[in-house]
């Protein structure tokens, strides 16, 4: 009778259900490959998501019509010199083609833009004709037109009908003594005024004006106004109108949501856009796609390509971590199967059946934690990502890394498994661990740190690509490494003091002696368990720590340009009012010169300064302000703008220059000044020039042809409508404001704070895994702390006293732990933070921003898990049977 195949054998057909009798075993398999699968699949989910943030964000920062799909002709009618082309242009003829174009592209619902000049494009501009009353009178101003459907329910109307014709912005046609039923002529062509508005410069327009803010408004130059702005009412009107401009353009728009739109998506509508303006037969015209939205697509793959670097290697050494302790699953297989295993030697079963056995029995927790890493990867990105929105091929792309992750790390087990199992077989009771155990192998990770830290002192830690902040690699490299190499070494040194722990332990409590005891007795396992909680700690502090401070940085580079949260800046010349005191702070910020410092200036020794008239008593209260800025606070700096003149001349704080006379000009006008106070960094500044603030009441009269560049501007901490209310109200026309999201571009530096966000998730991950390790480390030594329970017990040995001892042996490795990790933190920290400047040009640099709540919480996370885990051991040794424990042991 021949010998059936050992697959066949019981040991091996009931070993896939064998594996599951031992609960603690299955949980950390599962949790451990659950993490393993989790790293290596967030990794595309990640970085798809982050390019759909990336692409959102810039979408939301700009107008709507950035983000949709957009078809379009434009026709010059008439030459520079204002001479015909012989070219007609035909609103409906147009209209009704480019609308077929959409359908034709599966888009049926688009919007139509009528305009004279250039719009939905990078350089936008408006085209004048010249507007006469009824009398023949040109109008002093030029005016350009304008047609949306729902142009005139996003006006505020002042007076008119439901006449045919165009509308008027009413301090146009006021200024003109033109009335609503006039008839005027607009380009040589005569129209009915059917109504008119509030001019929009002078109001806060909603939304649906974002995009044509150029048609309106002059942001660069208050003195040189656009043409006033004529809404026609229908499309005829329009087309009766066009001949008389030299540029007319139609749109046809496709409006999509910006805030669900993946790259993907975008690319599906841009293919859409040109297909349809493919389908567009209108030879004379010239095409208008939308060429803004593919500019985002490929800045939102520029983030990517810089999350790229950071990212992957944060993902590897995530999986390289739980690849570790799935890998120690299999060595924990081996330990607790060694009767089993040196039966089966002794049949002649070697090592390669032992290890499918091993296999078997890991492998249904395994699958398990695979699918549950995948699934946590998913909802982690749905849940913590930048985005919810991810590409097609992403999903994919995790789906295959949570299959390869299952394949490798339960081979890995099993291969572990194998080699334990041989060596348990072979090797004599007792035995000492061979060389390959003496060495410290982290050495290497501790060189590979030093080599990193030697690349990056001779690159940038940050650049810029494209105008896009990029992290370099290495430096999420060298601290991972540093910080991982050195947990290890610091686990084997501190381990290595047991032995003289013990002797210190033997004059203390039982409990005491029994923990210390313990865990020298298994050095390695509790430098294993060491380490695994010394790592998250530190990747956890570190990431946390980087993550605030970068976060911190940006926000004051953003309020320092700015001055305070928000601005509202018009070059019209008033007064400051209650109701702008109320809304802010009023500045009047002007363009001068001073003496260079040495070693700077230009060739007659000075250099430009941005100078800002201020009040004194209520500055402090709503500019941005840092302790770092100044070794004062604000307001004793603000203090010294009102003490007494220096030699006749006005007291001054500058930053930039230093104190004495800076032979202060605005302009062409010299201003006596002294700088009584210095800083650092004031608020307001958005130059790379210094900056010097002076009370607006003690400063000289600036005139308007003294070359100052003279700007009025309200800094607010609130919203943005009180202030632009107040504003106008004082006379400011054509304001422009600043606001965090416009002066930030966020999109450049998103891909620094999703880096360290990524590396606290995997701070995390290795917690989790941390879990794991104790796990294994209780069920690992679970039947020698048992049946020295049980012989204890007859010896006196009290449950309270046993459960004190596991919390001290638990607990002191966790305090251990937390004081390891936050060393290696702190050092980390010290070493990198300062190198994290997203912006060299913008102060401040960077600032330090520990996240004491945040870290103090893990901390306490650690102290309880550690003590759970406790409580978890002695019920298992409470809940053991001594007869049954002797008799294993004897």
């Amino acid at each position: 009778m021949s010998r059936p195949p050992l697959w066949r054998l019981a040991p091996w057909t009931r070993a896939p259900l064998l594996g599951l009798r031992q609960p603690a075993a299955v949980l950390a398999v599962l949790v451990t490959s659950a993490i393993l699968a989790c790293a290596v699949a967030s990794a595309p989910l990640f970085l798809s998501s982050a390019r759909s943030a990336a692409l959102q964000q810039q979408l939301g920062d700009a107008c709507a019509e950035v983000g949709w799909g957009q078809i379009g002709a434009g026709v010059q009618l008439r030459d520079q010199n204002g001479v015909s082309r012989g070219t007609r242009f035909d609103a409906a003829e147009t209209d009704a083609a480019l609308a077929d174009a959409w359908s034709g592209a599966g888009r049926p619902g688009s919007r139509l833009v009528l305009a004279t000049g250039i719009i939905g494009t990078t350089d936008n501009g408006p085209d004048a004709a010249l507007v006469r009353d009824r009398a023949g009178v040109p109008l002093q101003i030029p005016g350009s037109l304008f047609y949306r459907p729902d142009a005139l329910a996003h006006v505020d109307r002042v007076e008119g009908g439901d006449a045919d014709g165009v509308w008027l912005p009413v301090g146009y046609a006021r200024g003109g003594g033109v009335q609503v039923g006039d008839l005027i002529e607009v380009g040589g062509t005569p129209v009915t005024v059917a109504g008119l508005y509030t001019d929009l410069w002078a109001t806060t327009p909603d939304s649906s004006w974002c995009d044509y803010r150029v048609l309106y408004a002059n942001d660069t130059n208050a003195n040189t106004p656009p043409p006033a702005l004529l809404l026609a009412t229908d499309v005829a009107t329009f087309d009766a109108l066009a001949g008389g401009f030299s540029v007319v353009t139609a749109l046809r728009q496709v409006p999509v949501t910006a805030a669900d739109q993946s790259v993907s998506d975008a690319r599906a509508l841009l293919a859409e856009q040109d297909s349809a303006q493919q389908r567009v037969a209108l030879p004379p015209y010239e095409p208008l796609p939308n060429v803004r939205l593919p500019a985002a697509v490929a800045r939102a793959e520029l983030v990517e390509s810089g999350l790229r670097g950071p990212v992957v290697p944060v993902a590897v050494a995530g999986a390289l971590l739980a690849l570790v302790l799935v890998a120690a699953a299999g060595s924990f297989w081996a330990d607790r199967r060694a009767t089993e295993v040196r039966l089966l030697a002794a049949r002649g079963v070697g090592p390669v059946p032992l290890a499918g056995k091993a296999a078997l029995e890991l492998g249904l927790p395994a699958l398990a934690g695979a699918a549950v890493g995948w699934a946590a990867a998913r909802l982690l990105t749905a849940g913590i990502g930048p985005a919810d929105d991810l590409d097609p091929g992403a999903t994919t792309a995790a789906l295959v890394s949570a299959v390869a992750a299952f394949v490798v790390g339960l081979g890995a087990a099993a291969a572990v498994a194998g080699l334990r199992a041989r060596g348990t077989a072979e090797r004599p009771l007792g035995a000492a661990p061979r060389w390959p155990a003496r060495v410290p192998w982290e050495l290497a990770l501790l060189l590979g740190a030093g080599w990193c830290w030697l690349l990056l002192q001779t690159r940038d830690a940050v650049v810029s690509e494209g105008g896009v902040a990029q992290v370099n690699g290495l430096l999420v490299a060298f601290p991972l490494l540093a910080i991982a190499g050195a947990a290890v070494l610091l686990g084997r040194l501190v381990t290595g003091l047991l032995p003289r722990l013990r002797r210190w332990a033997g004059r203390r409590s039982p409990a005491v002696f029994l923990a210390v005891n313990r865990l020298t007795a298994a050095r390695l396992a509790t430098a294993t368990l060491l380490v695994a909680v010394t790592l998250p700690v530190a990747v956890l502090g570190y990431t946390a720590t980087l993550t605030a401070s970068a976060q911190q940085t940006l926000e004051a580079k953003v309020g320092v340009q700015i001055g305070a949260t928000r601005a509202v800046q018009t070059l019209s010349r008033f007064d400051p009012t209650p109701a702008i005191d109320a809304a802010g702070t009023f500045v009047v910020r002007y363009e001068g010169s001073a003496a260079a410092p040495d070693g700077e200036g230009d060739s007659a020794g000075r250099v430009d300064v941005q100078v800002l008239a201020v009040d004194p008593d209520d500055f402090a209260g709503t500019a941005f302000w840092d302790g770092s800025f100044a070794d004062q606070p604000l307001p004793e700096l603000l203090a010294a703008l009102d003490g007494p003149d220096v030699d006749g001349r006005l007291p001054v704080v500058a930053a930039g220059l230093p104190a004495g006379d800076p032979d202060l000009r605005l302009g062409r006008t010299e201003v006596p000044a002294e700088v009584v106070a210095t800083a650092r960094v004031l608020p307001g500044r958005r130059t790379d020039a210094p900056v010097v603030l002076v009370a607006a009441d003690r400063l000289p009269e600036i005139t308007r042809n003294a070359g100052a560049a003279r700007a009025a501007e309200i800094w607010t901490n609130g919203e943005l409508a009180p202030a632009v209310e107040a504003l106008t109200e004082a006379g400011g026309v054509r304001s422009r404001v600043l606001e965090p999201a416009g002066v930030q571009q966020a999109a450049n530096f998103l891909g620094i704070t999703w880096t360290f966000g990524y590396l606290s998730a995997l701070a995390v991950f290795v917690g989790v895994i941390a879990v794991g390790g104790l796990l294994l480390y209780l069920e690992a030594r679970s039947r020698s702390r048992v049946s020295g329970y049980v012989m204890a017990r007859r010896l006196g040995l009290t449950r309270a006293a046993h459960l004190r001892s596991l919390l001290v042996e638990l607990g002191g490795v966790a305090v251990a732990g937390i004081l390891l990790g936050g060393a290696l933190a702190a050092g980390a920290v010290a070493l990198v933070y300062r190198r994290l400047d997203v912006d060299r040009v913008r102060p401040p640099t960077p600032l330090l921003d520990v996240p004491a709540p945040a870290l103090a919480l893990s901390a306490v996370v650690v102290v309880v898990v550690a003590g759970l885990a406790a409580l978890y051991a002695q019920r298992a040794a409470d809940r053991a049977d001594p007869a049954t424990v002797l008799r294993q042991d004897a």
